[in-house]
């Protein structure tokens, strides 16, 4: 596994160090292709960030599933945003689009 992982940095290395228009090879797949801009380092033979996503997965573990990790910043905002509305919030303001009062329909 570490043979693997240092196989991957290695190709990493490559092909950030390369130029653009030189021919790269992906540090995941292996795949050839020719490097359009100073930050490509990973194809997209696989679709999206398929390559990208597998090599910091391994190499970095802690980043795992980063797609569900929230970071402290995001919480406390959510958390503040949750506060402000429940704050704000007075259900005798509050009309349903569907009622007979946002209708115009008075039980006389």
């Amino acid at each position: 596994m570490l043979r693997n992982i240092k196989r991957l940095k290695e190709r990493y290395k490559d092909a950030k160090n390369a130029s653009v228009g030189d021919e790269i090879t992906c540090p995941c797949c292996g795949t050839k292709f020719i490097k359009t801009n100073y930050q490509t380092k990973f194809c997209k033979t696989k679709g999206k960030t398929k390559c990208k996503d597998h090599y910091w997965n391994n190499v970095t573990p802690e980043k795992k599933c980063n797609t569900t990790r929230i970071s402290p910043a995001s919480a406390a905002y959510m958390a503040k945003q949750t506060e402000e509305r429940e704050e704000d919030f007075n259900p005798d303001d509050y009309e349903h689009p569907h009622s007979p009062e946002a209708l115009g329909q008075w039980n006389d």
